[in-house]
Order: structure tokens, then C-alpha cells, then sequence
């Protein structure tokens, strides 16, 4: 074999093996090595296809001939059902998350005669540097016009973020509860009870984006404490949301019997990046 072929047949095994060797990236027109050996191969196939269609059509359940205009119709009918599908799933993924942002609520907002409505916004622009600086929401495209300054955003279900302090057809603005404009928060610490006497502190804002009280030495507060809203000048079923935590407690050396509670609030708003809005306007009658 050797003297007939030459080194012609040698140079063909080494070019053969280098190909196979090498990435299919050198081939440039494909990255899939098995089209080297479909290539050929394909347009026969398809003429085969095409024989074997016109020798023996494609039938329905009931044997009918099936021409193909209708299978380009059902081919189109295919593809408007899975954008439905689609955009149902979508839809349906909005519902759920809503309905978790409800069952969030504190029992007070169902006890409303003005139940909230939840109405969902992306964050659009913010200070990642600043945590007291406003943060900007793209207007939502169902609920906008439902909207109103005074209204409250809320993060996880019922973590407090802040007011709506701005409204527009394609914008809104969230004043952070660490933000000074916000004004003093009044708050309870969660797990107080009826029967023990509810210790309620005045959150005030502080420069560094934190939130501080002054309390008696003796008030029974450790780090880690939840703090919940129960300020009257916020909607009553707003009430028992999440408002901050408590991170540490300072002596105060001009008031020894009192001491300075820190705390953060709940909400990272840095690393927000899509809110609910609740709010009191109810959709209108049909």
C-alpha cells in the first residue's frame, strides 16, 4: 500500500488526524465538528424529505390529507399560543407576588374600612452612596392613576421604606425613612402585649442614614429588637410594619438615666431594586 500510494496517502492521514485534533473553532464557517461530515449529507436528505412528503402527504387523526397551507396555520396557531402562554405566566408570577405582599400585612390593614391596594413599581435611579437621598420608581403602567403623595412603599411584604413625597404620569419619588424630610417616626417594639404597658420611642433622623432615640436606662431593649410603626399620623392599617432594628445602645453622659438607642432601618435601600406601593384609593365602581 505503501509503494502505491506515495506520500500523498501519508500527508491525507496527517491532515485527517490534525483536523480531528484541533478545536472546532479553526474551522471558521462552524463551531460543530459534526457538520464536516452533515454538510454534505443534508441537501440529500432534504431532497429525500421532500420525495417521501409529495409520495406519501401528511394525514390527520382521521386520515385526511393535511395541505400545507394548514400546516403553516397551525404553525402560526403554535406560536400565538406560546406568547399567551407566556405572558399569562408572566402575569401570573405579578399575581402571586402581590398576593405574598398582602399576606405581609399586619391584621389592622384588613380590619380597614379602606383595605390598601398594592400596586407594584421598579427602582429607576437612586444614590447608592446616600442612603437618605430619594429614590426614583418608574410610574407602574396599571394603578398609576391610583396613586397619591402620602402613599407608602414597602419592601418584602411589610418592611417600611417610606412616603411617596412626588407623583407623575412616568415618575415617582419614595422619601426614605432615614431621609430628614420623613420627619420623626413613632414606634413600638414588637412583641409587647396587652398585658405589659407598650414602650413607644420617637425615631428621629440621624446624618449618617441611622435612626436614634433617647429611653430610659431601665426600658428592657436589646440589639436585634424589631421596631414597629404605630405613629398616628401614618394610615391606621399601617400600623405594626416593620419599621427599623435596633443595632446598639449608648450611654448619654449628660443624662445618665437615659441612653441612646441606634437603629437601622429594615429596608437596605441601596440594594432595592423593585418596591409595592400601598395605597388607600380604591378602584373606582363598575
Amino acid at each position: 500500500m505503501r509503494r502505491g500510494t506515495g506520500g500523498g496517502f501519508l500527508l491525507v492521514v496527517g491532515l485527517t488526524t490534525a483536523l480531528a485534533v484541533a478545536p472546532a473553532s479553526w474551522l471558521g464557517w462552524t463551531r460543530d465538528v459534526a457538520d464536516v461530515v452533515r454538510a454534505p449529507i443534508m441537501p440529500v436528505s432534504r431532497a429525500g424529505t421532500a420525495i417521501a412528503s409529495w409520495l406519501r402527504p401528511p394525514r390527520d387523526a382521521v386520515g385526511r390529507p393535511v395541505q400545507e397551507e394548514e400546516i403553516d396555520q397551525l404553525r402560526r396557531d403554535r406560536d400565538r399560543f406560546e406568547q399567551l402562554w407566556e405572558a399569562q405566566r408572566v402575569r401570573a408570577d405579578a399575581m402571586a407576588r402581590r398576593l405574598r405582599q398582602l399576606e405581609g400585612l399586619p391584621a389592622d390593614a384588613y380590619r380597614s374600612p379602606h383595605p390598601p391596594l398594592v400596586v407594584d413599581a421598579d427602582v429607576t435611579g437612586r444614590d447608592p452612596s446616600d442612603p437618605r437621598s430619594p429614590i426614583e420608581l418608574r410610574a407602574p403602567e396599571r394603578g398609576g392613576d391610583r396613586l397619591a403623595v402620602g402613599d407608602i412603599a414597602i419592601w418584602n411584604g411589610q418592611q417600611l421604606l417610606g412616603r411617596l413625597s412626588h407623583v407623575s404620569p412616568v415618575r415617582l419619588l419614595v422619601l426614605p425613612l432615614s431621609n430628614p424630610e420623613s420627619g420623626p417616626i413613632e414606634v413600638v417594639l414588637a412583641g409587647d402585649t396587652e398585658d405589659a404597658p407598650v414602650q413607644r420611642l420617637l425615631l428621629r433622623q440621624h446624618r449618617t442614614g441611622v435612626l436614634t432615640a433617647d429611653v430610659d436606662r431601665r426600658t428592657p431593649i436589646e440589639p436585634g429588637a424589631r421596631l414597629l410603626l404605630a405613629d398616628s399620623r401614618w394610615p391606621a392599617w399601617s400600623h405594626g410594619m416593620e419599621v427599623a432594628v435596633v443595632e446598639r445602645l449608648e450611654a448619654i453622659d449628660a443624662a445618665p438615666l437615659r441612653q441612646r438607642l441606634v437603629a437601622r432601618p429594615s429596608v437596605d435601600v441601596p440594594a432595592v431594586s423593585h418596591v409595592s406601593i400601598l395605597t388607600a384609593v380604591q378602584e373606582d365602581s363598575p
